[in-house]
């Protein structure tokens, strides 16, 4: 009798292959679910290509009138509490005030963008920034420290809603140029601003520039009230979601953690220049044209290199900007004179016209686009935090050793950034990308009905 044959079965796929098999799948569903409730929902829709649209160029005007504002009264501030009393203690005081409502306000400003209205948390914004412009004119320390306070909660509004219906309204192929184009309107304010508000106390004294200021933030209000600016209301937030991690974005974490540690650098060329100057026995009428050149590279480049950086990935940019920052430090560190100096000045605002705005198109990349207000409140925490702690840091650094340690000191400070870039690129490469290959996440629905 022939033995009988059995059939082999066939070989089981193993639970690894099959949890792969079973991530893809949900993937695939995710994304077929974003693009039907991308089309079923009237306050989602996927931008087009199209970036000098009417909202973006108001939204520009409305950044260039706040920032213009800040910026006008930054040099007349110290003069004006030095009027009413104060001292050297007093002056620091006042300014410090401003950071802390900025920064601890901030994720919740954050979070009333993604919950209520970016529109109304903008105006919120610029109107506190009109109200705070004729309370600086109340003639008390007093009034002036606690107005500084309301100030600093307005400019968290401020930020945190402009810099959330930036990327909202850009086109996902045109995130790094819409980012640029914004935060240039910063750049252009930094570089004209000071000089008129100085030339305008020489003419009004300590109250026109700050009435100025108002008008600028009342402006900016109006723009927003009658202008194109869409209400940009929210979608449905994630489910499951606690109050504190409503307040954060994972994803613009990282950004956060680059836009700190380059930025941490600038206030040794944008604050310091003079200590160095007097350090050198440098008269200081010859630093007159270290920050035009300044201003001058850092808005002419970042006009010009907008169009490019969405053609690249987000992390060899951000790099190649860290890199660009090594070489002005080392230049700064060896600067005998002013226009060696200034050569280190505008190679660091070289690097910082496209180096900030790929980190914050980096932010917009890797976040939840349901929550683009706290995204972009993480996001732009690394640069108010960096103003401030930057400053400091290197202030302490130049008391106690004097040139050029603290610019060797900041070398390890770029040499940081690069170590986190690599990290954060390890730990996402099995995960897709960020950048040009990352854009792939506008399969997800953008916000930006109203």
């Amino acid at each position: 009798m022939p033995a009988e044959r059995h059939t082999p079965l066939p070989k089981l796929t193993s639970p690894r292959r099959l949890d792969t098999i079973a991530t893809k799948v949900r993937r695939i569903s995710t994304l077929r679910n974003s693009a039907v409730e991308s089309a079923a929902s009237p306050s989602v829709a996927v931008p087009t290509q199209s970036l000098y649209t009417p909202q973006i160029v108001a939204l520009c005007v409305v950044g260039l009138l706040g920032f213009g504002s800040q910026f006008l009264i930054q040099p007349i501030l110290p003069i004006l509490v030095l009027e009413r009393g104060g001292d050297a203690t007093t002056v620091g005081l006042i300014i410090a005030a401003f950071s802390f409502p900025s920064v601890i306000l901030r994720p919740f400003m954050g979070r009333l963008v993604d919950e209520w209205s970016n529109r109304h948390v903008l105006a919120l914004g610029t109107g506190g920034i009109g109200l705070t412009g004729f309370l600086y004119l109340v003639p008390n320390l007093g009034a002036i420290f606690a107005n500084r306070i309301l100030h600093g909660a307005a400019w968290s509004a401020f930020n945190a809603a402009g810099h959330s219906m930036v990327a909202r309204l850009a086109p996902a192929g045109r995130r790094g140029e819409a980012a640029s184009v914004y935060v240039m309107m910063a750049g252009i304010a930094q570089t004209v601003m000071p000089a008129i508000g100085l030339l305008l106390f020489g003419v009004t004294g300590t109250s026109g520039p700050f009435v100025l200021a108002a008008v600028m933030g009342i402006a900016a209000t109006a723009v927003i009230v009658l202008g194109p600016l869409p209400v940009l209301r929210p979608v449905a937030a994630p489910t499951r979601e606690g109050f504190w991690r409503s307040l954060f974005e994972p994803g613009a974490v990282v950004p956060m953690g680059l836009e700190f540690l380059f930025t941490s650098v600038s206030a040794l060329f944008l604050i310091y220049p003079a200590i160095w100057a007097t350090s050198r026995q440098i008269p200081l009428e010859q630093l007159a044209l270290y920050y035009p050149v300044y201003g001058v590279v850092l808005v002419g480049l970042r006009l010009i290199s907008g169009r490019y950086i969405d053609r690249a990935p987000r992390r060899p940019v951000i790099a190649a900007g860290a890199g660009l920052a090594i070489v002005a430090l080392v230049i700064a560190a060896g600067a005998q004179d002013v226009p060696m100096l200034t050569v280190g000045g505008a190679i660091y605002a070289a690097a910082a016209s496209f180096t900030s705005p790929a980190a914050m198109a980096m932010a917009i990349d890797q976040s939840d686009p349901r929550r683009m207000g706290a995204a972009m409140a993480t996001y732009t925490l690394g640069f108010q935090l960096a103003l401030g702690v930057g400053a400091a840091i290197w202030g302490w650094m130049i008391d106690l050793y004097g040139y050029p340690a603290p610019y060797f000191a900041a070398l390890l400070v770029e040499v940081a950034l690069l170590a986190v870039l690599g990290l954060s690129w390890y730990l996402r490469r099995g995960g897709g990308t960020s950048g040009a290959g990352g854009q792939n996440r506008a399969a997800r629905a953008v916000d930006a009905g109203g």
